[in-house]
Formats: structure tokens, sequence, C-alpha cells
């Protein structure tokens, strides 16, 4: 079936990172995006593919008797499931994003790949920028989810 596709709002996160990550001056962070969560079919086809491959990756490593390849295999499989999740987080929910971010000295490309770059940058700040992101995105879903059980009861 090809039933017609809610409209999903924008979300517009900003962040001000810090002043040593751009080029002088206030540094920032930018996305235009789609809820994740519930209402954003994409990102729940996405999310159940992953948790599948989380699950497939785990009875994998329960097999694993030796200690040290146990933990390195379950280290390298949870950098890989986050990576995917951010990569999600990307294509199921981002529509642009900006920043002026300095790579050398350059300004970032603003793309898929550069990116999950800075989600893999072990900057703490981007870090929590990202992580913050991600629960907005998801919050949002859960206020667009309210919003329609409220008009549903009316």
């Amino acid at each position: 079936m090809k039933l017609n596709q809610r409209e999903l709002p924008l979300v517009n996160f900003r962040r001000v990172l810090p002043e040593f990550l751009g080029p002088g001056g206030e540094c920032f962070l930018e996305v235009d995006a789609r809820p994740g969560g519930s209402i954003n079919p994409a990102y729940i086809a996405g999310a159940e593919a992953l948790m599948l491959r989380g699950s497939v990756a785990q009875r994998r490593l329960e097999r694993e008797t030796d200690d040290e390849a146990y933990v390195s295999q379950g280290y390298k499989a949870a950098q890989e499931i986050t990576l995917e999740r951010l990569g999600l987080l990307y294509d199921a929910c981002v529509i642009e994003w900006r920043t002026n971010i300095q790579d050398d000295g350059k300004d970032l490309v603003c793309d898929r790949a550069n990116f999950l770059a800075l989600c893999e940058a072990r900057v703490p700040e981007i870090a929590e920028a990202v992580a913050d992101l991600e629960g907005a995105l998801v919050e949002a879903a859960d206020d667009v989810d309210a919003s329609d059980k409220a008009t549903e009861k009316n």
C-alpha cells in the first residue's frame, strides 16, 4: 500500500560550541531536521534493522570464549552500532546542517561524511551536542505524538 505520509514538523537545533573549534569568535552547530522516534517511518524502519543487527552481533559475541577477544569484539561492535545509529539519525532526520567548526584551518563541508566524522571526533562538547540533537529529535516526535493523542480525545 502507498498511504499518504504525515508531514513532519521541522526541528531547528543550534548549539554554541567552544571558540577553539571555530575560526575565532562564536563557533556553532546548527541542524534543520525532521523528528526521530515513532512518527518518522524511515527512522523506525532503520531503528528496527539496527536492533536486529545489534542482536545478531550480541549473539555472535556470546559464543566467544576468549576473554580478550570477547572484550575487543564487544567494543568494536558497540562502536559500529553507535556509528550506524548516528548514520540513521542523519539519513532519516537531518535535512541540512551548518557549522563553522574548522578542520585544519578550513571550513567543513556540511555533508554526511563530515557529520559522522564529527560524531566520531573525541571532543566532549561535540559529543554532547550530538547527544542533545538526538534527544531533541526524539522529544519532538513525542510532542507530536502527544498532541495527536490529545486531538483524538477531543
